[in-house]
C-alpha cells in the first residue's frame, strides 16, 4: 500500500477511535458533563493528538452526529429501494426515524448539545471536513424525502399540488422545531401553554406528525 494511503487510513482509523470513544462517553455520562481531556483518555491518545484530529468538543459532536446520520440514510436507501407508493415510502421514513432516534438514545444526546452551542460556534467549524460531511448527509436525506414524494405524485398516491422541492425543506425544518422544543423544554427554557406539553416526548411529536402528514399528502377527492 503507498505511503499516502497507508497515512490516510491511519488517520480515518484513528479518527473513528476517538468518536466511539467520545460515544461511550455519552452514554455513561452525557454529553455536558465530559471534556477534552476525557476524550483523550478514553481514546487513549495525548491531548495534543486530539486536537491534531478535532478542534473542539463541538466539532467531535458533529462528527457523531453525522455517523448517525448515516447509518440513517443506510435505513432509509433500503426503504427506497423497496416496492411501494411513494405516501407508503413517505410513512415508512417517519416511523424509521422515530425507531432510530428511541434506539440511538447517544446521537440524540449529541443532537442536543449541538443545539445548545449556538450560531457562533456552528460558524467556527464551517470550513472544516467534519461540517462538510454534515452537509453532505443533510443533502441525502433531503434528496431521498423529495424522491418519495416524485414517486408518490406519479403513482397517485400524494397530491399534485405539492411541489417536490419544497416539501422536504418543509418537512425536515418542522421535524428539527419539534427536537428543538423537546430540548429546550427539558432545559426548562420554554414551555407551551399548557402542563400537558410536559409529558409530552418526541417519540409522540412524530407520531402524531407522520399521521398528519399523512393525511395532508393524500390527493383530495
Amino acid at each position: 500500500m503507498p505511503t499516502t494511503e497507508r497515512k490516510k487510513r491511519e488517520r480515518e482509523n484513528r479518527r473513528n477511535t476517538i468518536v466511539e470513544a467520545t460515544e461511550r462517553l455519552i452514554t455513561e455520562r452525557g454529553f455536558e458533563s465530559i471534556t477534552m481531556d476525557d476524550i483523550a483518555e478514553a481514546s487513549e491518545v495525548s491531548k495534543g493528538t486530539l486536537y491534531l484530529y478535532f478542534r473542539n468538543k463541538s466539532e467531535i459532536a458533529l462528527a457523531m452526529h453525522t455517523v448517525g446520520m448515516q447509518e440513517m440514510l443506510n435505513r432509509i436507501a433500503g426503504l427506497i429501494a423497496t416496492s411501494g407508493t411513494g405516501l407508503e415510502i413517505i410513512q415508512n421514513m417517519g416511523r424509521l426515524f422515530v425507531d432510530f432516534a428511541r434506539e440511538n438514545d447517544h446521537y440524540f444526546k449529541c443532537m442536543v448539545y449541538l443545539e445548545s452551542m449556538g450560531f457562533e460556534a456552528f460558524k467556527g467549524l464551517k470550513d472544516t471536513d467534519t461540517f462538510g460531511s454534515l452537509q453532505d448527509s443533510d443533502r441525502a436525506i433531503y434528496n431521498y424525502i423529495r424522491r418519495a414524494i416524485q414517486i408518490g405524485i406519479q403513482d397517485g398516491s400524494i397530491d399534485t399540488g405539492f411541489k417536490p422541492d419544497l416539501l422536504p425543506l418543509q418537512i425536515m425544518m418542522t421535524v428539527r422545531g419539534m427536537m428543538q422544543f423537546i430540548i429546550y423544554r427539558d432545559a426548562g427554557l420554554f414551555m407551551a401553554s399548557g402542563t400537558e406539553s410536559a409529558g409530552v416526548t418526541l417519540e409522540s411529536l412524530l407520531d402524531d406528525y407522520a399521521e398528519l402528514l399523512t393525511r395532508a399528502l393524500r390527493p383530495s377527492r
